[in-house]
């Protein structure tokens, strides 16, 4: 924590964490853990959501002011790694785990979240400007895809496990859009098509998803830094560079009334969604919802005042859930275990190298483009190798960048039914 600070009266003044007194937040903090260990956790969403949030705050107050993490780390690097070494490492009783599981993955919260994330910055964004941007976004993504997938296989046969073997179980993984909606299915098709058991399967690849993942999230803390150090790379939010004025709108002073207008226009888009998913299936419902917000965007259908309430329910789930999504992604999807277990010198250099090849070329090539090369970097790039919606959450919190979450989630859904697609196709080819 950030030394004491001396006010004029001479006096130590500690932060307010979640607006509360540092002393106050010590409390709760002790009652938390003490209901926890003594498994008297409420068993339901209240249970669920007075954990992460007390906890997430405090990890993400902690690396956001001790002076080395905050530099190169920050809060939600700490948040997610902090409650995956927590499962690591046996600090949370068994049924907080199972309860923590639920409400994170089942019953809908980080639904609730990207929901929200996703109608408030779409609405945020000046149509002309998204349109600009997804034209070339996607096909500089696809780029930067087939450059790693060269590379992997390169790296496979350097190191003796082959060069389809290498794209098949690592670049594949990497790149199918996370794990219950690429890795899993992905590793289905693969039983399908070799006549083996898909939970081996998903056992070989699940690794290369959870550290591709890890690795974009602390790279992505390292990126934020080198654009503050090296103006010139980043648009601070701002994908492309072409000289043009950005017209963003800003949420207006938040209402209770707004904000349950914003809750029902992201969980409406949502549904919407899941509808369209239901008739169209190879589509995600995730794409679905930012098809459906584009193009009422585009038309203009909503009013203004809705528009807003969209932006400001946005706003506040940024501001008063993400330290308790990122706690709640590494609890439960991040599995150091299995990593640390298939951890062999020729997979970390093979894991690695494929994600700083795609993430250098997603710059590079971003900037001949016409967009900023940090931002390129993180929505083309680590937003390939992510695990999927809450990747996207947990990379764009961790470079500062959540404004890019419109063009990520994109990405992330387009190229991982690419990769699925792809991965289908090549299993039967070579497998």
């Amino acid at each position: 924590m950030e030394s004491s600070k001396l006010s004029k009266s001479g006096k130590s003044s500690l932060p307010k964490i979640l607006g509360l007194p540092f002393w106050l937040y010590l409390v709760v903090l002790v009652l938390v853990i003490a209901i926890t260990a003594l498994d008297c956790l409420p068993a339901n969403m209240v249970g669920a959501f007075l954990f992460l949030m007390v906890l997430g705050e405090g990890m993400g107050t902690l690396g956001n002011t001790v002076p080395v993490v905050k530099t190169y780390l920050g809060g939600s690097v700490i948040c997610i790694f902090g409650g995956a070494l927590m499962t690591l490492w046996g600090l949370v009783p068994e049924n907080a785990m199972a309860l923590m599981d639920e409400f994170v993955n089942r019953q809908g919260f980080l639904i609730l979240y990207i929901s929200a994330l996703i109608t408030g910055s779409l609405f945020s964004i000046d149509k002309n400007l998204l349109l600009r941007a997804s034209v070339k976004l996607l096909p500089l993504a696809v780029f930067c895809l087939i450059v790693g997938g060269l590379c992997c296989g390169l790296l496979g046969v350097f190191f003796g496990n082959g060069f389809w073997d290498n794209i098949l179980y690592v670049l594949m993984p990497m790149t199918s859009g996370g794990m219950t909606a690429g890795t899993v299915p992905l590793s289905s098709i693969y039983a399908t098509q070799l006549g083996l058991d898909a939970s081996d399967i998903l056992t070989r690849m699940a690794p290369a998803t959870v550290l591709g993942n890890c690795i974009a999230i602390v790279v992505a803390g390292l990126l934020n830094n080198a654009g503050t150090k090296h103006p010139s790379w980043t648009g601070n939010g701002q994908l492309v560079n072409d000289g043009r004025p950005v017209k963003k709108s800003v949420p207006s002073p938040a209402s209770v009334a707004k904000l349950c207008t914003g809750l029902v226009i992201s969980l409406a888009f949502y549904a919407l969604g899941q509808l369209l998913n239901r008739f169209v299936p190879i589509i995600p419902i995730y794409a679905w919802m930012i098809i459906a917000v584009v193009v009422v965007k585009c038309i203009g259908i909503l009013p203004e005042p809705i528009e807003d309430a969209a932006r400001q329910w946005g706003t506040f789930a940024i501001h008063g859930w993400t330290n308790a999504a990122l706690v709640g992604i590494g609890i439960t999807l991040i599995d150091l275990a299995t990593i640390a277990k298939n951890m062999t010198p020729a997979f970390l250099i093979t894991v690695v190298v494929v994600e700083l090849v795609i993430i250098a070329t997603a710059a590079f090539a971003g900037k001949l483009i016409g967009f900023f090369p940090v931002e390129a970097a993180i929505s083309a790039g680590m937003c390939t190798t992510n695990m999927g919606g809450s990747g996207n959450v947990a990379v764009l919190s961790s470079a500062h960048r959540m404004e890019l979450l419109p063009f990520a989630q994109i990405v992330t859904r387009s190229c991982g039914a690419l990769m699925l697609t792809l991965g289908g196709i090549l299993v039967r080819l070579v497998g």
